[in-house]
């Protein structure tokens, strides 16, 4: 099973609190926060680089999604708006006025030519990237949609909702393909696998679900956090997914055991609303309300993850702080939490 390392971590990486991630095909890590901007940045070997500060939205960015090319991504806020954005040169190439409470969260079609928005209402608009005009409104009979998600072959989209109702709809026909039980409340979270065969969704009833797409039957249960699950998402082969919640914890688990591989108790010091990995490699990072970005890398084979902690230090405090951080390393490869996956170093990699 693959070990994760935290080694870098982007302190103040916005102004306030990081309501959303994407990791993009070109490279881009981009993320919306609720101080209103949409940012993107390289990730380096040596830290995470600002490229892009996205400006036009009035009000806090609940939601950020790219295309499968990685050169578009779409974003939703507060002022109701869907703001589409070139992440080759840094600017906006649309806007869509979706109405009050007409775009809580966005997910990009594969192919960047539709974007779906989840509705107060209930419902899933579609709307045509090149016009800017609905396409069409998939209706659920249901409540609050909180999340949507386009699968990666482009025929299905997935919506979350309030109460714990999940449904999934097939794009071409424009109709409900399945409606899939197994939680109790909000879905805040919902995510396909690479090869569109499973659903992932998270709920405010602290559980993870998996169901298979076409039967509809829950495939999987993970359950470890102990708050409301925000985020969750496949690694590129399908094999482990991330998961994140208000409990502050980062939580890595292995597909095929269903079991939780690894815990990262102390990656941030406040709720934790999204994950995504690198569609290129094995590493993923997660943001939260404590306004960094968190990068994990799988650790190199025939070494554990607690080897090489990259610290620099200078000066009578910080060399404390680099002690401190050894110490962690030590005391962390003798200790579990109480859901027997391995408690991992809050931070290995400081820098003053």
């Amino acid at each position: 099973m693959s070990q994760y390392v935290s080694r870098t971590v982007h302190e103040d990486a916005h102004e306030d609190g990081i309501w959303s991630v994407a990791w993009s095909s070109n490279g881009q890590v981009v993320t919306g926060s609720c101080d209103e901007l949409v940012q993107t940045f390289m990730v380096h070997r040596q830290g995470i680089e600002k490229k892009h500060t996205l400006k036009g939205h009035r009000l806090g960015v609940t939601s950020v999604s790219v295309s499968s090319e990685g050169n578009r991504a779409a974003s939703s806020a507060l002022d109701a708006y869907i703001r589409l954005w070139d992440l080759e040169r840094g600017e906006e190439v649309g806007s869509i006025d979706a109405g009050p409470v007409e775009a809580w969260t966005v997910s990009l079609s594969p192919d960047g030519k539709l974007v779906a928005s989840g509705t107060q209402g209930g419902n899933v608009n579609l709307w045509n990237v090149s016009t800017g005009t609905k396409a069409t409104t998939l209706q659920t009979g249901g409540k609050f949609a909180m999340c949507v998600a386009f699968s990666p072959n482009g025929k299905y989209v997935a919506c979350g909702a309030e109460g714990g109702a999940v449904y999934v709809f097939d794009v071409d026909k424009q109709k409900l393909a399945t409606s899939l039980t197994g939680h109790s409340l909000n879905v805040r979270t919902v995510a396909f696998s690479n090869d569109s065969t499973y659903l992932l969704t998270g709920s405010d009833d602290t559980r993870c679900t998996m169901h298979d797409v076409h039967t509809g039957t829950q495939v999987a249960c993970f359950e470890g956090h102990t708050a409301w699950v925000l985020g969750a998402s496949f690694d590129p082969l399908d094999t482990h997914i991330a998961t994140c919640g208000s409990d502050t914890t980062v939580r890595l688990w292995d597909v095929a055991s269903r079991q939780c591989t690894q815990t990262f108790n102390d990656a941030h010091s406040d709720q934790v609303w999204g994950v995504a990995f690198d569609p290129q490699g094995s590493r993923f990072c997660s943001v939260s309300d404590d306004k960094t970005i968190r990068l994990y890398e799988a650790a190199v084979p025939g070494s554990t993850a607690f080897d090489a902690p990259v610290i620099h230090a200078s000066g009578l405090e910080d060399c404390f702080k680099a002690q401190r951080a050894l110490m962690l390393l030590e005391r962390s490869e003798s200790s579990r939490n109480v859901t027997g996956c391995a408690e991992m170093p809050p931070e290995v990699y400081v820098q003053v």
